[in-house]
């Protein structure tokens, strides 16, 4: 893993999200993130749950939260982006199973984010990460509200998201796009190119093959069995001179083991990466295909931002599909079927796609936002200070005096390392 950039200046903006598992998109945050903010003299900090590596040699290395308030030093805290606002347990994720982790993981990156913050009097800002579903009530009274007024400045990166905050709240929240619709300027193709070189020749690729990059999920495949997927990529990619590419997007996600199920079934000449070893490798692999068609949604992104079609199977049925579908004005991209997926791609293979202008007007101004956000320390001390009395008093009435006299007392507390 790389560690983060150390020639930008002294300011260091601490930038939450789950930089510690091996999922292709999250692990794009921190990257776009300083390659907006390095120009403005900030060190993007990734931090996560934990400190673990992911294996993917160019993901930015994250602080671990244990070592927070205090242990890494910062001038803001930015929160997102990914799917990361909700307070669901992360055992799902073999990465955080691991003592009380996965009760905490996912709300430490939001809500901790927001003390953190608070704590160290910092600007507090919502680089638009995603709320998947409502908070019950008494959750987004106590924590939700309270978080997001404490905040300089909200973004969310889809209306579902916003309208899952409630109603409750005082803050201005802003819809931007997903961020990581900037990937291609981050990113040009042609800086892509040696990754996809090596890769080329680390997996056999034929310097004539036309590809077809396909990834697939086990949770994705709905009632499908994946031998009749097999069949109908067999059927659509001989069709078209196409060779199949399956990545593994998500490893963490067991997304290897899906791909190397359907490599087994497959009977056309395809490639099968179920071991990427860099994002910039799994970039090259969508950026130089003809096509994309799968169940992640930021291979999708990356299809569309190197101007190649690509189709969003939306199974399970994640409102961040239609959200970046909106965004990009490409309703028709998202489906719930695979075999809408290939006909959707089969009608547009060939065609010239582009990420809107629209789109990265929007981006342009959320990073102006988050820069003057950031910049203005002054600006929410009495938000943060507020926060704090309100988070102390409403826990204390919940969870007792005992709760906030643990370090005299003597009850363990656990810190992740």
């Amino acid at each position: 893993m790389s560690a983060p950039d150390p020639g930008a200046s002294g300011r260091r903006a601490l930038l939450f999200g789950t930089f510690d598992v091996a999922n292709y998109g999250d692990l794009l945050f921190p990257i776009v993130a300083a390659h907006r903010l390095r120009p403005l003299g900030w060190e993007v900090v990734p931090v996560a749950p934990t400190m673990r590596q992911t294996g993917l040699e160019d993901a930015l290395q994250p602080h671990a939260l244990g070592r927070l308030p205090g242990g890494i030093a910062g001038d803001a805290v930015l929160i997102g982006g990914g799917e990361i606002v909700h307070a669901w347990p992360a055992a799902f994720l073999e990465e955080y199973r691991v003592g009380d982790l996965p009760a905490w993981a996912y709300p430490s990156l939001w809500l901790g984010a927001s003390l953190v913050g608070a704590l160290n009097d910092l600007p507090i800002v919502w680089n638009a990460p995603g709320v998947p579903s409502p908070f019950p009530e008494p959750l987004r009274h106590t924590a939700v509200e309270s978080a997001l007024a404490a905040a300089d400045y909200v973004a969310v990166r889809d209306d579902a998201s916003m309208r899952f905050l409630g109603t409750g709240h005082s803050a201005n929240v802003t819809v931007v796009p997903d961020t990581v619709l900037d990937l291609a300027c981050v990113w040009p193709l042609e800086t892509l190119a040696p990754a996809y070189t090596a890769l080329a020749a680390r997996k056999g690729i034929p310097a004539d093959a036309a590809l077809l990059a396909v990834h697939v999920r086990t949770a994705g495949l709905g009632s499908l069995a994946m031998e009749d997927l097999a069949a109908s990529i067999d059927a659509f990619a001989s069709a078209r001179g196409l060779t199949p590419l399956l990545v593994a997007i998500g490893p963490c996600l067991h997304d290897a083991e899906a791909a190397r199920s359907l490599s087994s079934a497959l009977t056309l000449p395809h490639i099968c990466l179920d071991d990427p070893r860099s994002l910039r490798e799994i970039a090259s692999a969508i950026a130089f295909s003809r096509g994309y068609v799968g169940n992640s949604m930021h291979g999708y992104v990356t299809a569309l931002g190197y101007g190649k079609p690509g189709v969003i199977v939306a199974r399970p049925a994640f409102r961040k599909f239609s959200g970046i579908a909106d965004h990009v004005g490409r309703a028709q991209d998202v489906v719930r079927e695979w075999q809408d997926g290939l006909a959707r791609l089969a009608d547009t293979l060939g065609d010239t796609v582009a990420v809107p202008p629209s789109v990265f007007d929007a981006l342009d101004r959320h990073w102006s936002a988050v820069a003057a956000a950031i910049a203005d320390r002054d600006a929410g001390r009495d938000r943060r200070a507020a926060f704090l009395r309100r988070y102390v008093s409403s826990t204390l009435g919940t969870a007792g005096m005992g709760w906030l006299l643990q370090p005299v007392t003597g009850r363990a507390v656990v810190r992740a390392a």
